[in-house]
């Protein structure tokens, strides 16, 4: 079996080169013959879309991203775009090694980051490269890039952005970011944003008709299952029923309550009293989303930053690609 891997180095804190040993092995245990991409200086999406215009998509049985939720958005775009630039052709189905902080996509699926004494998540993702399940991804479509996970406008997107520059900053001092990371850094820079944020006003329209108008706070569009890493909002939702899923926050309270009752490792009794918190009408599902801001908003896709915006659209493309998935039990 050939697939095409693509290795974002920066993913985990930096600390996917020195998993990757350990992949490798996984790698020829099954009898899986590869090409890597893994170059620090280039695009991860950039290198994946050259790469295949040079070797074209035939030449493998599967497409393999290794890194977070923007290391798979990245190069699922990547594949998107190529499809889109030759239609005739069949994209190989898409696997995903999660080595990033969040891992939305890969939990949703059963799936996380943990190799040790107690778990072997590596080995179920690999494992499902040869022989796992295809499931058919919708992904949500901005008319210029695709995104699997989610598109946050709002608070989320500041905190994203806070996290980052934090990150930056702490790259200069190898040791502080070896000690504080992951979740940890975000907590941090939830904490120095949460009360600054302003509620802007939004106009929303879902399949075309008026859904809410109000003061807005953050509003995810969610199309895989987990969300921040450790957030369900909507437990009975899936990401192939042709539906994008949208939770709108109108104030701080409202938004601590609702994170709160969705974190992943509540009991589901607990998880789906947050389905009931405030007006129906803040929660809903659908095929087109449309949001007119008072006043440009930033934003986040698939935990990737995006330029401050007044007017936010985007519509739902069903199975736009084949994903692989663990068949078998954890």
């Amino acid at each position: 079996m050939k697939i095409l891997c693509a290795l974002n180095p920066t993913a985990g804190s930096g600390t996917a080169p020195e998993r990757w040993p350990r992949i490798q092995a996984l790698f020829q245990s099954l009898g899986i013959a590869y090409d890597l991409l893994a170059d620090p200086d280039i695009r991860l999406g950039r290198q994946v879309a050259d790469h295949l215009e040079a070797k074209g998509v035939s030449a493998y049985e599967a497409v393999v991203g290794i890194g977070g939720d923007g290391t798979h958005s990245a190069v699922i775009n990547a594949l998107l775009d190529y499809r889109a630039r030759h239609s005739n052709l069949l994209l190989p189905p898409y696997a995903l090694i999660p080595l990033g902080t969040g891992n939305d996509i890969a939990k949703s699926f059963g799936i996380d980051s943990r190799d040790d004494f107690f778990a072997d998540d590596l080995r179920r993702a690999v494992t499902a490269i040869v022989h796992g399940a295809e499931y058919l991804l919708d992904a949500g479509f901005t008319g210029k890039a695709w995104f699997v996970d989610a598109l946050t406008i709002g608070l989320d997107s500041h905190v994203l952005r806070e996290h980052n520059r934090r990150k930056r900053r702490m790259g200069r001092f190898p040791w502080l970011k070896r000690l504080i990371k992951g979740n940890v850094l975000y907590v941090l820079s939830m904490g120095t944003r949460f009360w600054k944020q302003d509620l802007v006003h939004a106009d929303i329209r879902v399949d075309g008709r008026p859904w809410y108008s109000g003061p807005l706070l953050n509003l995810i569009i969610n199309n895989t299952r987990v969300y921040g890493g450790e957030f369900v909002f909507f437990p009975n939702a899936y990401a192939n029923d042709g539906l994008l899923d949208v939770i709108l926050f109108t104030g701080h309270t409202d938004y601590l309550k609702k994170y709160l009752l969705s974190f992943r490792q509540q009991p589901s009794q607990i998880r789906r009293m947050a389905d009931h918190l405030g007006k129906v009408s803040l929660i809903t599902q659908g095929k087109s989303i449309e949001v007119a801001l008072s006043r440009p908003e930033r934003a986040q896709m698939d935990g990737e930053e995006l330029p401050a915006a007044g007017h936010f659209a985007v519509t739902v493309i069903p199975h736009a690609i084949r994903l692989k998935i663990p068949a078998e039990p954890a």
